[in-house]
């Protein structure tokens, strides 16, 4: 359940790539995001099994199901969020995704991106990375889908910069773009706003609304060109 940028970035896409082919990273968002409680905002994790499985990939990663996040995960949850205005209107479906969802971690994460995708209004055509004949790794990988989906630019989540061979993407033929969304403030219970947490943060409290405050942080960023897109995350 990504935060409200993650988003934006799949609804400014012409193609949005699910990157399921590339290993795992411990203390990644990969199995985490942080919601807000009466304390602040905390952790919210799915443990996995890692034992053993050094380099997996994501698409390979599995929830340990020897411990009961899943009741974990709705309990926390429904103590943090249960007096929100639009609580029950959302959490039951949440509560049915991650009741009814494989252990599969990708799998997982999917339905529960898509869901909200969908509650946010989001149309952008979606693919996994698993999906496509792309090889290689870092930069190289990104570059091998993007030429492979006929794009010309590659939309990038801002903490990239800190990874990407940016000079591989113009030898590619590649413009490289990187998102900037200016967060939206919106009403949140528990004192003082606090940026950057999950969607459900976003729905739980704002409802129906949510896809135009959603929008307007959107609308707020310098524009990005009008050309063929793809990124992934």
């Amino acid at each position: 359940m990504p935060w409200i940028g993650y988003f934006y970035k799949m609804a400014t896409a012409d193609k949005f790539v699910y990157l399921d082919n590339v290993p795992y990273s411990k203390g990644s968002y990969t199995n985490r995001v942080q919601i807000k409680t009466q304390a602040g905002p905390r952790w919210l994790t799915v443990p996995v099994l890692t034992s053993g499985k050094l380099g997996q990939g994501i698409a390979e990663l599995v929830a340990d199901d020897h411990s009961a996040w899943r009741k974990k995960v709705l309990a926390t949850l429904e103590g943090a969020y249960r007096k929100c205005p639009y609580f029950t209107r959302y959490f039951g479906d949440v509560e049915w995704i991650l009741h009814s969802a494989p252990s599969n971690l990708a799998d997982l994460n999917i339905q529960l991106i898509e869901y909200f995708a969908g509650r946010l209004g989001i149309v952008t055509p979606r693919v996994r990375g698993t999906a496509l004949a792309a090889q290689g790794k870092a930069t190289e990988l990104l570059i091998a889908a993007c030429k492979e989906l006929g794009a010309d630019t590659y939309l990038s989540g801002s903490g990239g910069a800190n990874y990407q061979d940016e000079p591989a993407f113009a030898d590619a033929g590649l413009r490289l773009i990187y998102a900037r969304y200016k967060h939206p403030v919106y009403p949140q219970h528990f004192g003082q706003f606090a940026p950057g947490l999950s969607i459900a943060d976003l729905l739980f409290n704002c409802g129906p609304d949510s896809a135009a405050i959603f929008k307007s942080g959107q609308e707020s960023s310098p524009p990005l060109p009008v050309v063929p897109q793809v990124t992934a995350a």
